[in-house]
């Protein structure tokens, strides 16, 4: 597995000497409205799990590895600030609750229209780790339907992805988001790189891309293998590469795939 770690950096490094600058993409840990050992301190947003816990922690490590110095924009539900601030305090990054990166908001299975904290409350949760300058409004629920397989909620997240990029010209960010608004930017990047490209988003998978100072996209990777494979879930559901090996995407071992 070092090979593969080493390998990453490799080309991250030389990316960057080529003028490049990353965006990081992850969803959230494993959530759960309730349940035995479920912290959800936030009324009517869902909680996350012990194992959440560990898995944003993991993935805080492997940003620490990769070197990452760069913002953290987190939708502003629990699970997602909380995914976002615990990896934070492992690779020493900021968090800033965005509501432009907030979950697709639908009828079916996946209303989101009510819940969420403050940033006051939110701060109050986890003082280190949210940036001192961030900002956001106490209203910040989207709740103008976003319909499924629509361009709608893509646009969305494209929109947002660009106002982040032109607000932080030079550095690397990072967007901690949903399933689905993972989904989208996943598809807008591969339209962007011109490049079709596999990879699951479960809790935490870490998805890495690269643009350049011309506005050309890369895909550079996409990584699971710091999480062990008893830890690899879509919130409650989880993933056995071992007895589902399509339902990881990649090959057992392989959690990179690179465009070199």
């Amino acid at each position: 597995m070092k090979k593969y770690i080493a390998l990453l950096l490799g080309i991250l490094t030389l990316s960057a000497g080529a003028g490049e600058r990353f965006i990081y993409v992850a969803r959230h840990c494993q959530a759960a409205g309730k349940g035995k050992g479920v912290v959800r301190p936030i009324k009517d947003d869902a909680g996350i799990t012990q194992l959440g816990i560990q898995q944003s922690k993991w993935l805080g490590k492997r940003l620490k590895e990769l070197k990452f110095k760069g913002k953290i924009y987190a939708s502003p539900y629990y699970r997602t600030v909380a995914t976002a601030c615990y990896a934070a305090a492992e690779c020493g990054a900021k968090v800033y609750p965005d509501a432009r990166v907030q979950e697709r908001v639908h009828k079916d299975g996946g209303n989101l229209k009510k819940g969420g904290a403050t940033l006051k409350q939110l701060r109050k949760l986890f003082p280190n780790e949210i940036a001192a300058d961030a900002v956001m409004a106490d209203t910040w629920l989207y709740k103008k339907e976003e319909p499924k397989n629509t361009p709608v909620h893509r646009k969305r997240m494209a929109k947002s992805l660009d106002a982040i990029l032109a607000e932080n010209p030079d550095g690397d960010i990072m967007i901690v988001s949903h399933a689905g608004a993972i989904g989208s930017l996943k598809a807008e990047m591969m339209e962007r790189a011109g490049k079709n490209f596999s990879g699951g988003t479960w809790n935490c998978a870490l998805f890495i891309y690269a643009v350049d100072k011309k506005g050309k996209f890369r895909i550079v990777g996409y990584d699971i293998s710091f999480l062990p494979a008893e830890a690899i879930t879509s919130n409650l559901h989880k993933i056995d590469p071992k007895k589902n090996p399509k339902l990881r995407k990649v090959k057992s071992g392989v959690d990179y795939k690179y465009d070199l």
